[in-house]
């Protein structure tokens, strides 16, 4: 039991009451956090000479102690998580000099503060994933400007695309989910320090200071709504979702691309299992996994948005949405390192890829731009005309290559009573996947150069972005190095 619960409570907690209130709190990163603030607590304590000599000398020896046993090690030996600063140090002294440790914290505030600390080393930490995997898609969209391939829609072929296309359609979701972090970063890195039970505190500690050596960068103005409200933890979660929703569907993609019906893409032996039966089979089970996630986070996501439908002043959020997004964060790294994997070495089979643009008529809409710029006619009229003619060729499963001429210019004598000469070297070109590609030149197009030119703007906002998460680790860093200065200084003004 919890030594300041023995004074009111007689029987031991039960085990559901552990669970929540000790064992699943028992993360080294939150460990690591809650022992932030109390060392922040003994240096501001110190520093404004607010606590006897003798009891600052006590909480700094048990602090070194602590330290020495290895922070995480002695934490995860105590029941109450959320006090076992003070639980540690009561082991080294009496009440008198331990009970300091408390002075204007809370329960909900030790925990708030402990979250919103590990909570931004965990954001930094996929901030940082996230970029690898943005510099590994836009590395090989590069190799791939001119890697033909069927669009898709439906699955079925659509247009003709290049897969450095393809990949780049991804970036600029990537790019909105990192804005979404560094939002949900911002909107942690508040300080809950101060808020005691929701209602501020009454007695005059340096607030600023301890912002300072704990490396938050905003200050709250309401008490109540600091330790109440878990929206920052929400914000991550669905930044999470958004994002692995989008890596889910790249999974799918290659899933499908790897059959044998597709053959677009081969995974390395490393990313790959055999059947226990069919030992020919080839199965991408990371892909799988990838997509998986997506579905996990999702889940968690809507299960945290329903522990959050309480009344205003309860806390199950507290202590049950922290233990459940380490798990997230986890399998987010780890999907993300398999797909940045997976894009490094997969074989790409450019040939299979083009074939398949060629001979399945993904190229079929270039005719109505044909008679739209050629011959004057409206869209809609070259469209209807197009549609005669997959009647005749689509449906019976004639490829491309083997339409004459002929064939269209008895689609549009049929639909509009004009007879147009083409010649066949003009339906061979329009019927070239890559031409159809070329094409498409404008604003956003899959033409090679349009693709260039996004690939040199997701460079440069991917400098930026790095450079954000640097800074702001950079931060957090030497927020760190002045507690740690700060700590050093107090002990030796108090000769421990």
């Amino acid at each position: 039991m919890s030594f300041f619960w023995k004074g009111r409570l007689d029987e031991t907690p039960s085990d559901l009451l552990k669970h929540y209130y000790a064992e699943t709190m028992r993360e080294p990163g939150f460990l690591q956090a809650l022992h932030q603030w109390d060392k922040a607590q003994v240096v501001v304590l110190g520093e404004q000479k607010f606590a006897p000599p003798e009891a600052i000398a006590s909480l700094i020896k048990a602090i070194v102690a602590m330290e020495a046993e290895g922070v995480v090690a002695a934490r995860t030996g105590l029941w109450n998580v959320i006090h076992g600063g003070e639980e540690y140090v009561r082991k080294h002294c009496e009440e008198e000099k331990s009970g300091w440790l408390h002075l204007g914290r809370s329960s909900p505030s030790l925990r708030v503060v402990a979250s919103r600390i590990a909570f931004r080393e965990l954001l930094i930490q996929v901030m940082a994933n996230q970029l690898d995997l943005r510099q590994r898609m836009i590395d090989v969209a590069e190799k791939h400007l001119e890697t033909l391939m069927p669009g898709y829609s439906y699955i079925q072929h659509i247009e003709p695309t290049t897969f450095g296309f393809y990949l780049m359609s991804f970036i600029e979701p990537l790019e909105r989910d990192f804005q979404r972090f560094m939002s949900a970063y911002r909107n942690t890195n508040i300080s809950a320090v101060g808020t005691g039970a929701a209602y501020g505190i009454e007695f005059p500690l340096d607030l600023e200071r301890f912002d300072e050596l704990m490396g938050f960068e905003a200050a709250p103005w309401n008490a109540r709504d600091s330790i109440r409200n878990y929206d920052y933890l929400l914000e991550t979660y669905m930044a999470l979702a958004l994002m692995h929703n989008t890596l889910g569907r790249v999974a799918m993609d290659f899933l499908i691309w790897h059959s044998a019906e597709f053959g677009f893409i081969t995974l390395p032996d490393r990313l790959s299992i055999t059947s226990s039966i069919s030992p020919q089979m080839r199965i991408p089970y990371v892909l799988e996994f990838i997509h998986g996630t997506s579905g996990l986070i999702t889940g968690r996501l809507m299960g945290a948005l329903a522990i959050t439908k309480t009344a205003s002043d309860q806390l199950e959020m507290a202590t049950m949405l922290p233990a459940e997004f380490w798990k997230c964060a986890d399998e987010s790294r780890r999907a993300i390192a398999a797909l940045v994997d997976a894009l490094g070495d997969m074989k790409v089979n450019s040939v299979r890829m083009a074939q398949c643009a060629n001979d399945h008529w993904s190229q079929a809409s270039t005719i109505v731009g044909f008679l739209v710029k050629e011959h004057g006619m409206s869209y809609r009229t070259g469209h209807q005309i197009l549609a005669l003619m997959m009647q005749k060729v689509a449906d019976k499963n004639i490829p491309p290559s083997q339409v004459k001429a002929q064939t269209l210019e008895e689609a549009i004598l049929t639909y509009t009573g004009k007879n147009i000469a083409i010649s066949q070297a003009t339906l061979d070109r329009l019927f070239d996947a890559m031409q159809c590609v070329r094409e498409r030149k404008y604003r956003s197009g899959a033409a090679p150069e349009r693709v260039k030119e996004h690939i040199l703007a997701a460079r440069a906002n991917l400098a930026r972005d790095r450079a954000q998460t640097t800074s702001i680790a950079e931060r957090i860093t030497a927020a760190g190095y002045r507690l740690d200065s700060a700590f050093t200084a107090l002990r030796k003004t108090h000769g421990v």
